[in-house]
Parts: C-alpha cells; sequence; structure tokens
C-alpha cells in the first residue's frame, strides 16, 4: 500500500468518526476523490472489519448504503488507558499505601490464572509454554517459545503491553512471572527485563527436576 492510498483511508475513518455514518457519495466529496476511487477503498477498510455497512430506506428514491466504523475501526484512534491506568493505581497508592497496589497486582494475576488455567489441561510442558505465549500474545507482549535445550525453553516478549505501568508499579512485573510460574508448573526465572535496559523480557523455563513431562501423573492443572 502506497503512502498515498494509507493517507486516503486514514481520511476516510476520520471523516466517518467525525460524521457518523455516510454514504460514499459524501465520502467521496470529502476526501475529493471521484466515487469508484472511493468505493474501492471503502471495499478494503471493510475487508479489514475496520468499518461497517447498512442499507437505509428513504422516503423517495432508492435505498442508500451508509458507511460507518466498526469497534475495530474506531478503536483505530488515540486511547490513553494506560496513562489512566497509572493515575488510578497513583490515586490508590495516595489512599491506601503501597501495599494495596501489590494486593491489586496479585488479585488480577489470580483471576487471570483462574481463566486461562482451563487451557492448560491434558498439555505437556511445551505445549503449555505455546499456549502461555499465545495468551501474552493476545495481550499485546508479542511472545514466543524457543527450545534451549532437553527440558529447558525459553519464553521471550518482544513488546511490553503496559511500559509506563510496569515502570512506575513493578508488581506488575512481579505478578507476571507469578502468572507464567502459575500456568506452565514448571521453574522460571527471568533472564532478561526491559526495565533493566534489554531489548526483551525473557524467561528461562525448566522442567521441575522431580517431575515429570506428563500432565495426567502430575494432575496438571491443579485443582
Amino acid at each position: 500500500m502506497t503512502e498515498s492510498e494509507q493517507s486516503t483511508k486514514a481520511d476516510i475513518l476520520r471523516f466517518l468518526k467525525t460524521k457518523g455514518a455516510v454514504d460514499a457519495k459524501a465520502l467521496a466529496a470529502a476526501c475529493g476523490l471521484t466515487t469508484m476511487a472511493v468505493r474501492r477503498h471503502l471495499l478494503e477498510l471493510r475487508a479489514a472489519a475496520l468499518i461497517q455497512v447498512k442499507t437505509e430506506r428513504r422516503p423517495k428514491g432508492r435505498p442508500t448504503t451508509l458507511h460507518s466504523l466498526t469497534e475495530l475501526g474506531d478503536a483505530e484512534f488515540p486511547r490513553d488507558y494506560e496513562g489512566l491506568t497509572c493515575d488510578l493505581l497513583s490515586s490508590l497508592r495516595a489512599l491506601d499505601g503501597e501495599a494495596k497496589i501489590s494486593q491489586v497486582f496479585r488479585h488480577r494475576r489470580k483471576e487471570m490464572a483462574a481463566r486461562c488455567m482451563p487451557r492448560m489441561k491434558s498439555k505437556s510442558l511445551e505445549q503449555r509454554l505455546r499456549e502461555v505465549a499465545a495468551i501474552l500474545t493476545e495481550c499485546g507482549y508479542m511472545a514466543e517459545v524457543s527450545k534451549m535445550g532437553r527440558g529447558s525453553f525459553l519464553l521471550t516478549e518482544h513488546n511490553c503491553a503496559l511500559p509506563r505501568v510496569a515502570k512506575r508499579f513493578p508488581a506488575t512485573c512481579e505478578e507476571e512471572l507469578c502468572l507464567i510460574r502459575d500456568l506452565v508448573g514448571a521453574n522460571v526465572t527471568r533472564v532478561r527485563h526491559l526495565l533493566a535496559g534489554d531489548r526483551q523480557c525473557s524467561y528461562l523455563i525448566q522442567r521441575e527436576a522431580r517431575g515429570t513431562d506428563a500432565p495426567a501423573k502430575r494432575s496438571w492443572p491443579p485443582g
């Protein structure tokens, strides 16, 4: 996609954001394009699930096709969820102290573990690790697993989904480490850390010395 095409698509999304549902003719006039040209961009935006269409019947004339943003399209516009999170946690710390922050992140970790544990059921260590990487990727961490040797793996996060939160509230990272331990049921050691100046966060996972990689025998997951 050329820079001009990207700019046109951004203009279309911006127009829909400010004006709501409109037809192709109105979009073409706003973007300085022909109706045929704008329809091509609309088809591509619809294929990307950024816009949706609906038919509106009018008292006179043919029904009109209106285009509007989907939830995914609306998410293209800036949000400051992380800033809000930092502000709320700062207020909580001021009201109830540092211990309350640790309690909040611990509670969040336990809830996440409870939700994700069924995805670990009846899986080997490597399978659990790859499932954990998928879960972390769903949360924005761009995680992947690589084998390091017999019974050892490296779980690497190429992106931090909450860098500002992690920097101000170290409990974020500590509970992430605990969550990975909870889910994989093995020895987990952080070996690289973004907050320490590394390019990624990485975790060395090693099979427990006393155990085997047989989920059924170890009653995995617990509980």
